[in-house]
């Protein structure tokens, strides 16, 4: 069969013309946005004609913003999504590569941080080697020289034992009886503080002095006079010591206060002259003081040492400086009645003062053990006292009728010398809280016997001429002193001690 090629070549044509007309057609944009896709077939002047689906459609050109000819509105939402996904996979590859050089970076720092960790573990292997290495050097160049000292001291020994006479024996002997004797050695060396607190009662000797003198004045002026006894009420204690320890030896510092208080009532019977008849009359005096102030101030300053030390028991003497200083502010009343009936009121304050100082030595005795599992240390101390000092005792009295008239100061005044003697005793039980902090309860006590000599009495009352009182009171002074005026004070306390080796 023959094709002729020129009617081939038109009708190609024309399949491709027809194939282009439904690729491409005229788009219409309208001022309101809409888009109208077709083939425009004709136009003039006002409008255009435009074929849309099989239909004729005829727009003005006033709607018109733009025309747009041979279009390819039919791909357009194709070529919109093949772009979004270029620029999609685009985006993928940049963001895959972005992740390959953050992990090699990281690989990389990675990498570069093992490197320095491990060159860093092999400089501090190589110093501790050498550490190590110098330490051997070291350790060797000791045991050399102890190995050399060793061999000089037994050398030395040697020499020392061919040169020892037989007596020495003996003194080795009497040597390793000194050391059973004094016991361990101590190697200790410490301070020690320590506070305390509790309760106390003080009975000064102003008490028993005044009874005396009211007795002889009672003799005097042939009266009879007796007293209750003092009604003592208990008052704090405090104070605190310091303690330093260097292998047997012991300095103390030491101060403390106590409190009390007291009241007491005097009762004086005798005859006096009435003062409207003339006559003899009975009196009868009732005088009631009380001590509103009444406390002892004990400073001492001591040393001890160790003469027996073990793991249980020590012995220690101690001396000591001490000084006390006691004061009684006490108020009174008393009443006077003649033949039954009140004569004389009075109101009357006295300030007593007295200070002694001496030396205190005794022997404290140390046991420690253990009880319920703890440890347990208990102090007793006892010792002598033998202080001297002076009193200073001033009384005023404001007598009253009853009346009401004031009937003028009379006065009183001691100041005698003082020798004091006394014992005291202490009981301390220490248990150990902490290595370095103990609590502890302890009793004390100290009772003794005072003389007061150099009376100095010097008073104030009517009925002699100042020549008359005078010479009284110098004939009194000179011969009478007060003898075995007991004095004593107690006190519990609970402190706790604290110890700083050093």
């Amino acid at each position: 069969m023959i094709f002729h090629r020129k009617p081939l070549v038109i009708v190609t044509t024309i399949i491709a013309l027809l194939f282009s007309s439904t690729l491409l057609a005229d788009t219409i944009l309208l001022r309101n946005g809409t888009q109208i896709n077709g083939r425009i077939i004709q136009q003039n002047q006002a409008n255009v004609v435009i074929v849309r689906d099989n239909r004729r459609q005829v727009i003005p050109k006033t709607q018109i913003a733009r025309i747009l000819y041979n279009n390819k509105y039919t791909d357009d939402d194709a070529d919109k999504k093949e772009e979004e996904r270029k620029a999609a996979e685009e985006k993928r590859k940049r963001e895959e590569e972005r992740r390959k050089q953050i992990e090699e970076q990281r690989r990389k720092a990675e990498e570069e941080k093992r490197r320095q960790q491990e060159q860093e573990q092999k400089k501090q292997q190589e110093i501790l080697e050498q550490i190590e290495e110098e330490k051997r050097e070291e350790q060797k160049r000791l045991e050399e020289e102890k190995r050399r000292e060793e061999e000089r001291r037994k050398a030395e020994e040697e020499q020392s034992r061919e040169q020892t006479n037989v007596n020495q024996t003996d003194t080795g002997d009497s040597w390793d009886f000194f050391d059973a004797l004094m016991g361990k050695d101590l190697n200790q060396h410490q301070i020690r503080f320590r506070l305390e607190g509790g309760g106390g009662r003080v009975r000064p000797l102003f008490v028993p002095a005044l009874g005396r003198i009211n007795t002889f004045r009672g003799l005097v002026d042939n009266k009879a006079v007796t007293s209750s006894p003092a009604a003592y009420l208990d008052g704090l204690s405090y104070g605190g010591e310091i303690e330093y320890v260097y292998d047997r030896f012991l300095v103390r510092l030491a101060s403390r206060r106590l409190s009390s208080s007291y009241s007491l009532a005097s009762y004086e019977l005798g005859t006096t002259t009435d003062a409207l008849t003339g006559l003899p009359t009975d009196s009868f005096n009732l005088s009631v003081d009380y001590a509103r102030d009444l406390s002892l101030v004990e400073h001492s300053l001591g040393v001890g040492y160790s003469v027996y030390y073990s793991d249980v028991l020590e012995v220690r003497p101690v001396v000591e400086y001490m000084g006390q200083f006691t004061r009684l502010n006490q108020d009174g009343s008393s009443f006077a009645f003649e033949t039954s009936s009140l004569a004389t009121f009075a109101v009357s304050d006295a300030k007593n003062r007295m200070w002694v100082r001496g030396v205190r030595g005794g022997l404290e005795v140390l046991y420690r053990f253990d009880a319920f599992g703890q440890n347990f240390e208990w102090k007793i101390y006892g010792a002598a006292v033998q202080t001297r000092g002076s009193v200073i005792s001033d009384s005023r009295m404001h007598p009253f009728s009853t009346a009401g008239q004031y009937q003028g100061l009379r006065t009183f005044r001691v100041n005698p010398q003082v020798f004091y003697e006394a014992t005291h005793l202490e009981s301390v039980l220490y248990y150990r809280m902490m290595p370095e902090l103990r609590l502890y309860i302890g009793l004390a006590g100290q009772t003794g016997t005072a003389n007061a000599s150099d009376l100095d009495i010097a008073q104030n009352f009517g009925g002699l001429s100042p020549e008359e009182m005078l010479a009284s009171l110098y004939n009194f002074n000179q011969n009478y002193a007060l003898g075995g005026l007991r004095s004593h004070h107690s006190r519990i306390s609970f402190g706790a001690e604290y110890s700083l080796d050093l």
